[in-house]
């Protein structure tokens, strides 16, 4: 018998969104953008919203003083846009969870091209004091190590200033289809770039200025969010196997981690990195097909071992069949994939996921802290700047209940609700940290029959 698809209504790309507002708000047309899409405003996720109060000056009192509670991509992109687009000195400042990742390569650069940034407790941490703000561009080297988000940052506000523009990024092996993602959207608002690959740098040149591009951002590109769509993955997995879910607003992926391959026709695929998740799925015995809506998700005929035979670490490198994945391009993935490798007891060798602890929490942490209920553990193999680590899933087990510490993180949580068919018991520290970025994912959960 077919079941009829569960249909889920996903958030737009907070990623996008917040890098069209700066844009937006550089053309000097973001008041009006807000008033005709009022309804995107309204239904934003939590950090889009702090980023909009920011840019429209909401949330001042006294001396500008702008909070961005957790959310790292707002605080680094505003910041980069009030240095240079100075009209008065202001504070920006987080909760200990943001002040606690680093801001200091963003901060430098600035300062190198002549803005007047201090910090205001912790050197290369918020909160930050914005005394002057830069006068005219200065070609500058930025490293995207810690962040993609402080490349993007300054990419976005060489538009402001007239003249070719030039950034080099360096160390810019981690999350490049971000950097894409940032080009991307600036060409479509008219804002010409040449990008060219030197060695493990990326340099950039940005031919044009917003003042000269009259090119309104088409809303169809603010798509549905990839990343908030990965937690209904590993989900599937224990539903019925004829069972399948459509998210929709979703694009498929254009081959986003080549920075020098050119997209003819944006509005059919989607510029988020995180799309690759429909090839990635298939690791998780999942096939993701396009819809007129979006995706749909199913099922292969495959079978979840309930006994497994343990391995120790050593074993598990030496299966000739192991799962081997480097998931540098897409952090935001990590949690819902090993949740779903956990589901099905299938080990794997990951790389690429250093970087997951500078996030909102240490994901590698608490990954490490909630996957052990499960008797799976996560572990390096040698030393962290190699950034090679042991998922050992052979133990997996699935315990009558479950309490899981989110650590306040967004994806741990949402995550680690795909345990919901195989341990009705489960509870988290706090459910309310999903507002962050999928403000309606428990609502939408029900739809796949939990409650």
């Amino acid at each position: 018998m077919t079941m009829l698809a569960i249909q889920i209504e996903l958030p737009l790309s907070k990623s996008l969104l917040n890098r069209a507002m700066i844009a937006i708000a550089g053309q000097g047309n973001l008041k009006t953008w807000l008033e005709k899409n009022s309804h995107i405003v309204a239904n934003g996720c939590r950090d889009t919203q702090l980023l909009i109060n920011a840019l429209t000056g909401k949330n001042q009192s006294g001396l500008p003083s702008y909070y961005f509670q957790d959310a790292g991509t707002p605080c680094r992109l505003f910041t980069a846009f009030a240095a240079a687009n100075f009209t008065a000195p202001c504070e920006i400042a987080g909760n200990d969870s943001l002040n606690s990742r680093s801001i200091e390569a963003l901060v430098t650069a600035l300062n190198s091209m002549g803005s007047d940034i201090r910090y205001s407790d912790r050197a290369g941490f918020t909160p930050i004091s914005i005394k002057g703000g830069i006068k005219e561009w200065s070609d500058v080297r930025i490293s995207a190590a810690v962040s993609s988000q402080f490349a993007s940052a300054l990419l976005l506000i060489a538009p402001l200033f007239k003249g070719n523009k030039n950034l080099i990024i360096t160390d810019s092996s981690h999350s490049q289809a971000y950097i894409k993602m940032t080009i991307d959207l600036m060409n479509r608002m008219g804002i010409e770039t040449v990008s060219a690959a030197v060695g493990t740098e990326i340099h950039i040149t940005i031919k044009s200025e917003y003042q000269g591009s009259n090119k309104i951002l088409p809303t169809d590109i603010l798509e549905s969010d990839w990343s908030s769509a990965a937690f209904f993955y590993p989900l599937l997995l224990g539903m019925p196997k004829n069972a399948t879910i459509e998210l929709l607003g979703l694009k498929m992926n254009n081959s986003l981690g080549n920075l020098d391959q050119e997209i003819t026709d944006l509005n059919k695929h989607s510029s988020q990195g995180d799309a690759a998740l429909y090839t990635l799925g298939t690791h998780l015995g999942i096939e993701t097909r396009e819809t007129d809506s979006g995706i749909l998700i199913s099922r292969y005929p495959t079978t979840i071992d309930i006994s497994l035979h343990f391995s120790e670490d050593e074993e598990i490198l030496k299966q000739d069949n192991i799962l081997h994945i480097n998931l540098k391009n897409n952090p935001d993935l990590v949690p819902a994939l090993v949740v779903g490798w956990c589901i099905m007891g299938k080990s794997a060798i990951i790389s690429g996921i250093h970087n997951l602890r500078f996030k909102e929490c240490d994901r590698i942490s608490a990954l490490q802290e909630n996957i052990k209920y499960l008797g799976c553990t996560l572990t390096i193999s040698g030393s962290e700047a190699e950034d090679h680590w042991i998922l050992n899933c052979s133990g997996r087990l699935f315990p009558a209940q479950l309490h899981v510490y989110t650590q306040s993180d967004h994806r741990i949580a949402m995550a680690f609700s795909a345990l919901k068919p195989w341990i009705p018991a489960l509870s988290f520290t706090d459910t309310a940290c999903v507002e962050k970025s999928f403000p309606q994912f428990w609502e939408q959960l029900k739809k796949c029959t939990f409650d």
